[in-house]
């Protein structure tokens, strides 16, 4: 139905999404298999999970058939202040599976606003005045630092960012540009040290599986 609303007689990619919130068995026995029929129909060509905590996508991977799932989408964790995903990358590059990072700037933790969302106001993460500062007094913006930062690690296939206004599209190109050309190693490293108070925290969300 969906794909002929589009269209399309097939669909590229088909995620399963935010699978911490169901039964990952049931995803392993029941919903995956059923998406490799329609992609051995093919009605679609790419199948993928998503979801926050890093441990779903090691459950179900360690459960399913080689290449059965093709690529995961992992939110908030390759940024400047969160990089748990790195950890990961050489076991899904072991299985075949390609990786998306969404939110690079961790949910706008890393603007010039510092972050304004409910759950990280909850979770006390916004940005310490001294790095604003330090932004401000080197004429820089945070936002394409963070954006340079994730776009480094080609290990990464594709980093998916939210973009609301033309002013942001155009400091994702400028990320884009300051990436080909190398990364500002320097303020990076100066705000990477005044994030370590709150290197690597997030939330639990889910279902907690046994």
């Amino acid at each position: 139905m969906r794909a002929r609303r589009l269209q399309l007689d097939y669909v590229d990619m088909l995620q399963c999404h935010d699978i911490e919130f169901g039964s990952l068995d049931q995803i392993v026995n029941e919903t995956l298999p059923a998406l490799l029929k329609l992609k051995q129909a093919g009605k679609i060509r790419f199948i993928g999970i998503t979801g926050l905590p890093l441990g779903i996508f090691t459950y179900v991977l360690d459960r399913v058939p080689p290449g059965t799932v093709d690529v995961i989408l992992s939110y908030c964790h390759y940024s400047v202040n969160d990089s748990t995903l790195e950890d990961l990358l050489p076991y899904l590059k072991s299985k075949g599976v390609g990786v998306i990072s969404a939110s690079p700037l961790s949910m706008g933790l890393l603007t010039e606003a510092g972050g304004q969302s409910g759950t990280l106001l909850l979770l006390n993460l916004r940005l310490p005045a001294e790095l604003l500062l330090i932004i401000v007094r080197k004429g820089k913006n945070i936002s394409k630092l963070a954006l340079q930062y994730s776009l480094a690690n080609k290990d990464i296939s594709t980093i998916l960012v939210g973009m609301k206004s033309v002013k942001e599209v155009e400091n994702i190109t400028a990320a884009l540009e300051l990436a080909a050309v190398g990364m500002d190693e320097e303020t990076l490293s100066e705000i990477t040290d005044i994030l370590k108070p709150v290197k690597n925290q997030t939330w639990l969300v889910g279902i907690q599986q046994s």
